[in-house]
Protein backbone atom coordinates (compact mmCIF):
# COMPACT_ATOMS: atom_id res chain seq x y z
CA UNK A 1 0.00 0.00 0.00
CA UNK A 2 1.13 3.51 -0.78
CA UNK A 3 -0.51 6.36 1.14
CA UNK A 4 -0.33 10.15 1.54
CA UNK A 5 -0.31 10.59 -2.23
CA UNK A 6 -1.17 13.76 -4.11
CA UNK A 7 -4.88 13.54 -4.84
CA UNK A 8 -5.61 12.74 -8.49
CA UNK A 9 -2.00 11.73 -9.25
CA UNK A 10 -2.39 7.92 -9.20
CA UNK A 11 -1.36 6.45 -12.57
CA UNK A 12 -1.99 2.74 -11.90
CA UNK A 13 -4.86 0.60 -10.70
CA UNK A 14 -5.48 -2.80 -9.12
CA UNK A 15 -3.98 -5.60 -11.20
CA UNK A 16 -1.75 -3.32 -13.31
CA UNK A 17 1.77 -4.53 -13.99
CA UNK A 18 4.45 -2.01 -13.11
CA UNK A 19 8.11 -1.75 -13.96
CA UNK A 20 11.07 -0.49 -11.96
CA UNK A 21 11.22 3.29 -12.17
CA UNK A 22 7.62 3.70 -13.34
CA UNK A 23 5.74 6.65 -11.83
CA UNK A 24 2.89 5.32 -9.70
CA UNK A 25 1.72 8.59 -8.14
CA UNK A 26 3.07 11.85 -6.80
CA UNK A 27 3.99 12.42 -3.16
CA UNK A 28 1.35 14.44 -1.38
CA UNK A 29 -0.19 15.36 1.94
CA UNK A 30 -3.43 13.37 1.89
CA UNK A 31 -4.76 11.56 4.95
CA UNK A 32 -3.78 12.21 8.55
CA UNK A 33 -0.33 13.74 8.11
CA UNK A 34 1.38 17.05 8.86
CA UNK A 35 3.62 17.21 5.79
CA UNK A 36 4.03 15.52 2.39
CA UNK A 37 5.75 12.15 2.54
CA UNK A 38 5.32 8.73 0.92
CA UNK A 39 3.98 5.90 3.06
CA UNK A 40 4.74 2.35 1.89
CA UNK A 41 3.82 -0.95 3.50
CA UNK A 42 3.33 -4.59 2.53
CA UNK A 43 0.16 -6.31 3.77
CA UNK A 44 -1.35 -9.79 3.71
CA UNK A 45 -4.64 -8.52 2.25
CA UNK A 46 -6.19 -5.62 0.34
CA UNK A 47 -8.01 -3.90 3.25
CA UNK A 48 -5.71 -1.75 5.42
CA UNK A 49 -8.21 -1.94 8.31
CA UNK A 50 -8.19 -5.76 8.52
CA UNK A 51 -4.82 -6.74 7.02
CA UNK A 52 -1.59 -7.42 8.88
CA UNK A 53 1.74 -5.90 7.93
CA UNK A 54 4.40 -8.08 6.30
CA UNK A 55 8.01 -7.40 7.37
CA UNK A 56 10.41 -6.37 4.60
CA UNK A 57 13.92 -5.06 4.16
CA UNK A 58 15.38 -2.56 1.72
CA UNK A 59 18.24 -3.85 -0.41
CA UNK A 60 21.23 -1.55 -0.77
CA UNK A 61 19.88 1.39 1.25
CA UNK A 62 19.40 2.44 4.86
CA UNK A 63 16.47 4.18 6.49
CA UNK A 64 16.53 8.00 6.90
CA UNK A 65 16.36 9.31 10.45
CA UNK A 66 16.81 12.52 12.43
CA UNK A 67 15.92 14.78 9.53
CA UNK A 68 18.24 12.96 7.11
CA UNK A 69 17.27 13.19 3.43
CA UNK A 70 18.53 11.08 0.55
CA UNK A 71 17.48 9.84 -2.88
CA UNK A 72 17.43 6.13 -3.68
CA UNK A 73 18.20 5.18 -7.26
CA UNK A 74 18.08 1.54 -8.38
CA UNK A 75 17.56 -0.04 -4.94
CA UNK A 76 15.17 -2.93 -4.49
CA UNK A 77 12.79 -4.16 -1.82
CA UNK A 78 12.30 -7.73 -0.70
CA UNK A 79 10.01 -9.50 1.73
CA UNK A 80 11.73 -10.81 4.82
CA UNK A 81 9.00 -13.33 5.61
Amino acid sequence: MYAHLQQGSLTVGPGDRVERGQLLARCGNSGNTTEPHPHFQLMDGPDPDTSHGIPFTWTGVGVPRNGEHFTVIGAGVGSSS
